[in-house]
């Protein structure tokens, strides 16, 4: 696949195979017409090695150059945007607060099984609730040969507390066994010319399924090389019995399997959304650099770019983009429908200034100076629209990854933090309700003005 998808590593081997049969055809007619002597054909095989090596060192690096930009500029000026206006909020029943970090550590203490191990994470929704969901594949190389994955450890993606359980199945083919048993050996099996994203679980009444987002590529040309551009073509549908059915995607968004799944590939979208360098030309790209975004990362952290949120007009793969170079601010939002693919964009006006990701931590470092954060970090700045505004929700948590200290919530426009420590308040912040605490307070002090006023018109009463 890698030859298949990247021409430019075939097409000098291809050149040098043609000179080679050219020269030889050539070399034969000389030697027949003119009989030239050994010594002669000798050199000339010479220069043919000579120039067949320097067709490979000068041919590989330049083709390659212009095949890793070729697909993304064509993507640039093809790809059907739509901008809007306004980011829709958050549906506040469907709220990530557990980080990845924090997850995996869950899933690893309730791990009881001393022949498996955690797999890759992925997202799934069980009963319309996120889940980050951990197969559990064989450990060590004998039983990478010889086990079955043995199912996938769920845990709650909608709650600071622990909530991890698993799901135990033998799998007959899975992302953990050996060779003839793992699952891109017997996809490719069935369906060669495509490339297979990761992997995820989806429990269906106590059964599970693998999903697989494929990934297909087109050929174009433009000089001096071929090009592929890769697009999405469905999804591989896996049991636990390893029977496997290929959707495409239109089957795959009426399959009742996948009905409440993301079914979007997550790097195809990350992929398309890095074209955008090129909207306004390679030479811009290269060169000059205007107007050109990039995604905003963040480092350190697990899990990067795009986030999958559920917004009030459905599931959306979220990337928030800076402008190229030191800046930090986000310069413009792309939300890529996780389960049609359409793309849409929010262009920021530069005068906003809205704080990046990169920068939320350290507003919620600032926020807070007496947290030892030697011991603490804030992790996964993932984003949040709560009544039209943009922020971000950053989790601060024991680098050991123990738990949830809080949540902070960076007010993308002036870089106000909200500390947050319980899942009911979190939930009424993303509804735009005031926090419980608050009301409790402004309760309290309602009553104490009541009964001070109560206390000065008993008084007044008495002296006159």
């Amino acid at each position: 696949m890698f030859i298949y998808k990247n021409p430019s590593f075939w097409e000098p081997l291809v050149l040098v195979a043609i000179f080679y049969v050219a020269h030889n055809i050539y070399n034969r007619k000389i030697k027949k017409e003119e009989k030239q002597e050994e010594k002669i054909l000798s050199t000339r095989n010479s220069k043919m090695i000579t120039i067949s090596i320097l067709i490979l060192i000068l041919g590989w690096p330049i083709l390659g150059f212009f095949q890793a930009m070729y697909p993304q500029y064509y993507l640039s000026q093809h790809l059907d945007i739509e901008e809007i206006t306004e980011l829709p909020d958050m549906d506040p029943s469907v709220i990530r607060i557990m980080p990845l970090f924090v997850a995996e550590r869950y899933a690893k203490d309730a791990l009881q099984y001393p022949r498996f191990k955690l797999g890759a994470a992925d997202i799934s929704f069980v009963d319309e609730t996120p889940h980050w969901v951990f197969p559990l594949v064989p450990d060590g190389l004998i039983n990478f040969f010889i086990l079955k994955d043995k199912g996938a450890a769920y845990v709650d993606m909608s709650t600071m507390k622990k909530n991890t359980y698993i799901i135990e199945e033998d799998m007959e083919i899975g992302p953990g066994m050996g060779i003839t048993d793992w699952y891109k050996w017997k996809l490719y099996k069935e369906k060669y010319w495509v490339e297979y994203e990761d992997p995820y679980f989806i429990p269906i009444n106590q059964e599970l399924y693998i999903a697989v987002p494929i990934i297909s590529y087109e050929y174009r040309w433009r000089f001096p090389t071929l090009y592929t551009v890769p697009g999405w073509a469905g999804i591989a549908l896996i049991s636990s019995d390893g029977e496997i059915e290929f959707l495409t995607p239109n089957n795959a968004l009426k399959h009742p399997t996948l009905s409440n799944q993301k079914i979007y590939p997550e790097r195809l979208s990350r992929y398309y959304i890095n074209s955008f360098r090129y909207t306004h030309g390679i030479i811009n790209k290269l060169f000059y650099h205007h107007e050109q975004l990039e995604i905003a990362e963040v480092p350190g952290q697990q899990n990067r770019q795009p986030f999958l949120v559920v917004t009030e007009n459905g599931m959306k793969w979220f990337v928030g983009c800076e402008p190229f170079g030191e800046a930090h601010g986000i310069f413009r939002i792309y939300l890529i429908d996780a389960r049609t693919g359409e793309i849409q964009f929010n262009e920021r006006a530069k005068a906003e200034a809205l704080i990046g990701p990169v920068k939320a931590g350290d507003y919620v470092r600032k926020a807070n100076p007496i947290v030892d954060w030697n011991r603490m970090m804030p992790v996964e700045p993932i984003p949040l629209i709560s009544q039209g505004k943009l922020y971000w929700e950053v989790r601060v948590i024991p680098k050991d990854g123990s738990g949830i200290a809080y949540t902070g919530f960076v007010d993308s426009e002036t870089s106000d933090v909200t500390e947050l420590h319980t899942d009911e308040s979190i939930i009424r912040f993303v509804k735009g309700e005031p926090p419980k605490e608050e009301i409790e307070e402004k309760i309290a002090a309602e009553e104490i003005i009541k009964q001070i006023k109560e206390l000065l018109d008993d008084l007044e009463s008495r002296f006159s």
